[in-house]
């Protein structure tokens, strides 16, 4: 659903997406029950430059074969939804030239590409028996909501859409803004130009998860996969976008190693000559044995991790029962995370600081504020802004090494600290819980899933080249760092050294 005020500014919106006139009266031709490949053929002649493309596709490695001089020859081998797909798929990217100063444009036709060609190399692969052209075509338009917001809002969906560290990350951040996501509007636009039902409902789902879609709907489910099979050639996170591709593919299609990876070679060898057909330029090149083996690594190691915190975390319960002490300890905890409170951090970081001081330790400290939380209170409501806060602290912990103390300093605001640990260690941890929040929800709610980002800032003490005297610098310190982070842009970690802020470790 697309909330009122947003489908009126679309409709009044006079610069959306559009498509070239041949190929409004293809959708039209398409709309009609008795037409065929000969009316397509006559109607693509109108459009020189669109007939030599869709020429150059039949004789292309995609559909094989003996070389067609003719377009009716062209079209009766790619078939009249085929050619209905293409013509789209080429009509959209003729008009790519326009510019906004909002999202990544070049991200946005290479994702389309990649998404494309990913449906029709399954189909080579695997014998799924989907509707091959119907998906292909839904799979360039997946994401065509992201121009029309770009078009509509181009300042501050460019601030959602650089935030946003993963694409399932970014729709969460869209419903936030605008009570709905650019797989919506994508459906919306479609209806706006006139396409058949089954391509725009296609495109109003394609974002579901596993759990979401049947089984027996493989239309969907091969439309789910085919953009997160895209993001490892474009995401800057090659790892973290290849991690989640993997587990993508065994959860909507049960794809197994073998036959991923013979999906990823394929996919990079055909992106060249289809790049050259849609006159984009490729994307680089990736690793695909070494990003395919770390991914796999990822995965066990984060599942290890949560069957030791969630074993770790039974076991201090269980102690608790039998403490004595539990009313003193309940004292220290914050009554919503049950993490530590602001006055016991408070207490522990004056003992770890005296400690560092007089051992010559290392002391890390890392401010953390959650990104658009009051966006998240007004659209959901404070009891799931509670979960989501209650969420993320048990997310803290389980990240947490053990000697390491986590605690909620008001609000939204979270400390962490690490004593033992350098600047170096600390930025490690953040970036680890940063990429933790891009890829997995917090929660859910009414069947949606709830990502958020975090803003952090990153203070050290080393008793041979900090300057701070007292805990109180230290932590005032990280504490700026994370409001210059949150000036800045959101979503990123700043650290404080001798000459400013930086994102990366100074050196001695």
């Amino acid at each position: 659903m697309i909330p009122a005020p947003l489908k009126d500014k679309l409709n009044q919106c006079k610069t959306l997406p559009s498509l070239p006139a041949v190929v409004v009266k293809v959708i039209d031709l398409a709309r009609q029950p008795n037409s065929g490949s000969r009316e397509l053929a006559e109607l693509l002649s109108q459009d020189p430059s669109l007939s030599a493309k869709i020429l150059s596709a039949a004789n292309s490695a995609i559909y094989g074969g003996l070389e067609v001089t003719g377009l009716q020859q062209a079209v009766n081998r790619i078939g009249v939804e085929g050619a209905l797909a293409l013509a789209l798929s080429f009509g959209l990217a003729m008009n790519k030239g326009y510019k906004r100063n909002g999202m990544d444009l070049d991200y946005f036709w290479k994702r389309a590409l990649v998404s494309g060609l990913a449906v029709r190399e399954l189909d080579k692969l695997m014998d799924l028996k989907f509707e091959v052209e119907t998906c292909y075509l839904a799979a360039v338009l997946q994401d065509i909501g992201m121009l029309a917001l770009n078009e509509l809002d181009p300042d501050i969906y460019g601030v959602i859409f650089h935030s946003a560290r993963s694409h399932r990350q970014l729709t969460s951040f869209e419903e936030r803004e605008y009570g709905t996501n650019h797989a919506a509007i994508g459906a919306w636009l479609g209806k706006h130009w006139g396409l058949p039902e089954k391509y725009t409902l296609l495109v109003e789902k394609s974002h579901q998860l596993p759990k979401e879609i049947d089984k027996g709907n493989v239309n969907l489910r091969v439309l789910a996969v085919s953009g997160l099979l895209a993001d490892p050639w474009l995401s800057s996170n090659k790892e973290m976008s290849m991690t989640l591709a993997y587990q993508a593919a065994q959860d909507y299609l049960n794809l197994d190693e073998q036959r991923f990876s013979h999906l990823l070679l394929r996919l990079q060898d055909q992106l060249p000559q289809i790049s050259r057909l849609f006159d984009i330029e490729a994307p680089n090149n990736i690793d695909t044995f070494n990003l395919l083996q770390d991914a796999k690594h990822l995965l066990v190691e984060r599942n290890l991790r949560m069957m030791q915190k969630m074993a770790q975390q039974q076991n201090e319960l269980d102690q608790l029962k039998k403490n004595s002490e539990r009313l003193q300890e309940q004292l220290k905890r914050d009554p919503l995370t049950q993490i530590y409170n602001r006055q016991h951090t408070e207490q522990k970081l004056n003992e770890f600081f005296d400690f560092a001081k007089d051992q010559g330790l290392d002391l890390a400290v890392v401010f953390i504020d959650l990104d658009f939380f009051k966006m998240l209170n007004d659209q959901h409501g404070h009891a799931v802004g509670d979960s989501a806060l209650k969420a993320f602290a048990t997310t803290l912990e389980q990240e947490l090494d053990k000697n390491c103390l986590a605690g909620r300093y008001g609000g939204e605001e979270f400390v962490v600290l690490m004593p033992g640990h350098s600047q170096t260690s600390a930025l490690d941890f953040a970036q680890r819980l940063q990429e933790y929040l891009a890829s997995s929800p917090l929660l859910s709610h009414n069947q949606e899933d709830i990502y958020i980002s975090a803003s952090m800032g990153i203070a050290s003490f080393q008793e041979k080249e900090s300057g701070f005297s007292d805990p109180d610098e230290l932590l005032n310190a990280a504490d700026k760092a994370m409001y210059t982070a949150k000036r800045t842009g959101r979503n990123q970690i700043l650290l404080f050294g001798r000459n400013g802020f930086t994102s990366q470790p100074e050196t001695s």
